[in-house]
């Protein structure tokens, strides 16, 4: 009779290292890449002027995409002219993996747009 713990105990052979279970699933779901990506959040102060950056946030990355809240109808059609741009000048910024492929502006909704001002 087999003792428990012994490797040769029925069930033994079906056990796997935790890390080989892991380390494919971790690199399938691309967390530095993300990451990363989502570091352009941070850059677009630093990227953008003082102005633009009074009047625009950027909010997330999703899907490759920086999403950018924009105070008023005329900041969002100023930074639909330069987005191209600014999407060049993050992508310089980022980790080859992290590149974004586009900037996606929305309206900033009133009651974030009073906080967000109250805030700078």
């Amino acid at each position: 009779m087999r003792r428990r713990g012994d490797a040769t105990a029925p069930g033994a052979a079906g056990l796997v290292p935790v890390a080989s279970v892991l380390d494919p699933m971790l690199a399938g779901l691309k967390l530095e890449e993300r990451f990363a990506a989502a570091h352009a959040t941070e850059l677009w102060a630093d990227v953008v002027t003082p102005e633009t950056a009074r009047r625009a946030r950027a909010v997330g990355v999703r899907g490759g995409e920086l999403l950018v809240e924009v105070r008023g109808s005329v900041w969002m059609g100023h930074l639909a002219v330069l987005r191209q741009g600014i999407l060049e000048e993050l992508n310089a910024r980022l980790p080859e993996g992290a590149k974004l492929r586009a900037i996606r502006l929305t309206p900033m909704r009133g009651k974030e747009d009073a906080r967000f001002e109250s805030t700078r």
